[in-house]
């Protein structure tokens, strides 16, 4: 009976921690959820719940609770506005689906990117920081590396596109996204929009990319207005 009482008790405590755990990890991580993030950036949430946290993903209780094959995880989030007169898009989505009866396999897809439509059609590029610490940033597009005409930025950077012109356009650019190179920078331009991708189990790191979610807002708009010619 002693036994069991404690053991009661033991469990009791340790739902009790967890809780206030959980309770005090929402309010410290609380400036990457969508509505901090989207009053921070001067967007608005189209899609999703303002109180789902980006960057934190167990501060949310529907990704805390567990999943079966009959019931996946799929959390979507997008802001969108025009701040600065241009069109900028926050938009993220994890999924998590668990498959079988006795071999479990667990699937985690997860995607978040900002992006900052330009006025006009352009060569598509990437560009990916060429040295971290901890890890590399993996490109996402076929393209051919290019100098940028500046060495200081081509020690940096890999920049990737099929126009010379592109490549010393954004040797102009990169200095302004200095604060992020330290835990990576990934810029991808598709011809129309250019975005930054950011990783929650590589890099960029989602949360030390969203911690500069103003200044990337800024840098992804000038980009795109020099694209605008």
């Amino acid at each position: 009976m002693i036994f069991s009482a404690i053991g009661g008790l033991i469990g009791i405590s340790v739902c009790v921690w967890g809780i206030l755990h959980m309770r005090g990890s929402t309010r410290k991580y609380a400036q990457y959820q969508a509505g901090r993030l989207a009053q921070q950036l001067g967007l608005n949430v189209v899609e999703g719940d303002p109180a789902t946290n980006l960057g934190v993903r167990l501060a949310n209780p529907e990704m805390r609770r567990g999943h079966s094959p009959s019931d996946p995880l799929h959390v979507r989030v997008v802001l969108t506005g025009r701040p600065q007169g241009l069109p900028v898009e926050l938009r993220y989505e994890y999924r998590e689906q668990t498959e079988g009866v006795l071999t479990i396999t667990r699937e985690e897809r997860f995607a978040c990117r900002m992006t900052v439509l330009a006025g006009r059609s352009f060569p598509p590029f990437e560009v990916t920081s060429r040295q971290l610490r901890y890890g590399t940033v993996v490109p996402l597009q076929d393209l051919p590396e290019l100098s940028t005409g500046r060495p200081d930025i081509d020690a940096t950077y890999v920049v990737s596109s099929a126009a010379p012109d592109m490549a010393e356009l954004l040797g102009e650019m990169l200095d302004g996204f200095a604060p992020l190179a330290g835990t990576g920078v990934h810029l991808l331009g598709d011809g129309r929009g250019v975005a930054f991708v950011m990783q929650n189990k590589g890099f960029p790191f989602l949360t030390s990319s969203l911690n500069h979610a103003v200044l990337m807002r800024d840098q992804l708009t000038a980009l795109a207005r020099r694209l605008d010619g």
